[in-house]
């Protein structure tokens, strides 16, 4: 059977039980020992923090000792890192290049990409470049997070002035969209060809995540 190991697996029971179905072998790993995603999977190891010197180590200690084949990395978190180490990893990383890792980690970088590619995306500026005239109201928005936190809604300048003030991370400024909000998975082949996309309604999120 192939092994599949995943990384920083949290509540992703659906994920890891989908490929036991398949007739994967699983492995998967968290910082959390009580993560539920842990407790499916055929091994599991509670691995270092991502910023510890010797995580890379630890994942290339699990591709040696199960033979696996491949890496899903089921948060961004790791992302750069396990970019950076794909060659020493032995196994094939679910990841596309760092360029791209590095410019869609980055919320404001993701904007231009899209940009640069005619893809539409909310109008979206630094700090310092937002327009006098501009149309509130605006998002506060962190540049590299997850899970919803450090958002905040300005509905005019002294606002918007405030929450930049009061943030504590790197922030850019997006246009608050109306509307609909929906989310679309897309499952592609090893070259990155798309094979389907499911657009859905997004009824309820949890952490940032769509979960209904």
């Amino acid at each position: 059977m192939t092994a599949v190991l995943f990384s920083c697996v949290g509540q992703r029971v659906d994920i890891v039980s989908a490929f036991s179905r398949a007739g994967a072998t699983t492995i998967a790993t968290d910082l959390d020992a009580l993560a539920p995603a842990l407790w499916h999977a055929d091994h599991h190891l509670i691995a270092p923090r991502i910023d510890d010197a010797g995580y890379v180590a630890a994942m290339g200690a699990l591709v040696d000792e199960h033979d696996v084949r491949l890496i899903v990395p089921l948060t961004d978190l790791d992302h750069v890192k396990l970019v950076r180490a794909r060659d020493e990893l032995g196994a094939l990383v679910l990841l596309p290049s760092e360029e791209v890792v590095r410019r869609v980690r980055d919320k404001y970088t993701a904007h231009c990409f899209f940009e640069e590619r005619g893809i539409p995306s909310p109008p979206s500026w630094l700090p310092g470049d937002v327009p006098e005239d501009v149309r509130y109201p605006l998002l506060v928005k962190v540049r590299e997070g997850f899970g919803s936190r450090h958002i905040f809604r300005a509905h005019d300048r002294a606002e918007l002035e405030f929450f930049l003030r009061y943030t504590t991370v790197d922030s850019f400024v997006q246009t608050c969209c109306r509307g609909e909000e929906f989310s679309i998975d897309v499952f592609c082949d090893l070259e990155g060809r798309c094979l389907n996309a499911i657009p859905r309604t997004m009824i309820q999120s949890k952490g940032g995540e769509s979960i209904k």
